[in-house]
């Protein structure tokens, strides 16, 4: 698990980096869900922070959390338009974002 948690936050921090941007896809997105420019930059934003928290050891979990909420908001936006094609890999994602939560290469207070 050595690499596992820095390249998923790379991974969530360039997606959250293309929603703060304002790539074409993104904003095509958000504008046929009917969401604003502000909540694209919140759901950016929150990608590309927690991102960079999980490839942190210290504030992996806390990372996690931020990634478990915004992909949570993105899946409830797909699920809700009845959008399969995205909701199966965003689902996928908010596993691999929950992973950030479990104890992997901490180390045990001896006591």
């Amino acid at each position: 698990m050595g690499k596992w948690f820095p390249l998923l936050g790379l991974g969530f921090a360039v997606a959250g980096a293309d929603k703060l941007l304002g790539m074409q896809a993104y904003d095509q997105l958000f504008a046929k869900w009917g969401w604003s420019e502000c909540a694209r930059q919140l759901i950016g934003a929150g990608e590309f922070v927690g991102g960079v928290m999980v490839a942190s050891d210290t504030l992996r979990h806390l990372g996690g959390c931020v990634l478990i909420g915004s992909s949570t908001a993105m899946l409830t936006a797909e699920m809700s338009r009845q959008e399969r094609d995205l909701a199966l890999p965003r689902c996928i994602l908010l596993l691999a974002a929950a992973s950030a939560l479990l104890p992997v290469g901490r180390k045990r207070a001896k006591g």
